[in-house]
């Protein structure tokens, strides 16, 4: 989780965005789990930006036909696939964004994150309830499988920290 930020250019939610992202890009573009292949990262808030410009990112390890002189990666190394070597907390505030998230990573590699109190304690206009109330968001989510939300809720916390 990344400190905050007094720069009044970059606030305190935005800082946290784009540290985690950068932290994911250096991460995945070190030899780090060259080094350490059963290393393991939580990164939190969902993985910042990441999620959202996938793309982007899934461009940069694919072969190009502008850019004949980059080497091809295995595909166990495009971005989409080395990406789950990280698991991601579910701190973030929306369907819509829990739903990329969600889709992005798969139900394998996310571990339920809350943080009432704290910047997720502020109540949704249209709801009466915290926006950090994520289980019930998760719950709603329709497309989950019930396995799905196991992983999610504990299963995964429970296979990352040893617990079973």
């Amino acid at each position: 989780h990344a400190s905050t930020s007094l720069s009044s250019r970059l606030g305190y939610t935005l800082h946290f965005v784009n540290e985690e992202s950068i932290a994911i890009i250096s991460l995945l573009n070190s030899d780090v789990f060259k080094h350490f292949p059963k290393l393991k990262f939580v990164v939190p808030h969902g993985g910042g930006a990441i999620p959202y410009h996938m793309g982007r990112f899934m461009a940069t390890r694919y072969p190009s036909t502008r850019n004949i002189g980059r080497e091809a990666v295995p595909e166990s190394e495009y971005f989409e696939n080395a990406m789950k070597k990280l698991y991601y907390d579910t701190c973030v505030y929306t369907k819509d964004g829990l739903e990329l998230l969600f889709r992005s990573v798969g139900s394998d590699n996310c571990l339920f994150g809350t943080e009432t109190p704290g910047a997720g304690s502020a109540v949704n206009s249209k709801t009466p309830k915290p926006l950090d109330d994520l289980k019930s968001v998760i719950d709603s989510i329709d497309w989950l499988s019930e396995g799905d939300r196991k992983k999610i809720f504990e299963g995964n916390a429970m296979k990352l920290y040893r617990f079973n």
